[in-house]
């Protein structure tokens, strides 16, 4: 498992952690805080993650050529 998987998955229970936590708070301030200022962009960074472990499985991250610039070939 890669380094950004083990991440993922470190992560995604801390994501359901606090979920819980709002679920369970009986202070429905700090509640609405933490769900708008914490889950909200937790889930956003873990969906983010989620996509780059699946490009990175997917070989897209593998070295490949070196690039070079596009240049068009002259017309004779």
């Amino acid at each position: 498992m890669s380094k950004l998987k083990q991440l993922y998955v470190q992560l995604n229970g801390i994501e359901q952690e606090i979920a819980e936590y709002i679920e369970e708070c009986d202070n429905d301030k700090v509640a609405s805080d933490v769900a708008g200022k914490v889950a909200n962009l937790l889930s956003s960074a873990l969906f983010e993650l989620n996509c780059i472990v699946d490009d990175e499985g997917a070989g897209l991250y593998e070295p490949g050529e070196p690039f070079e610039d596009f240049q068009e070939e002259e017309e004779i």
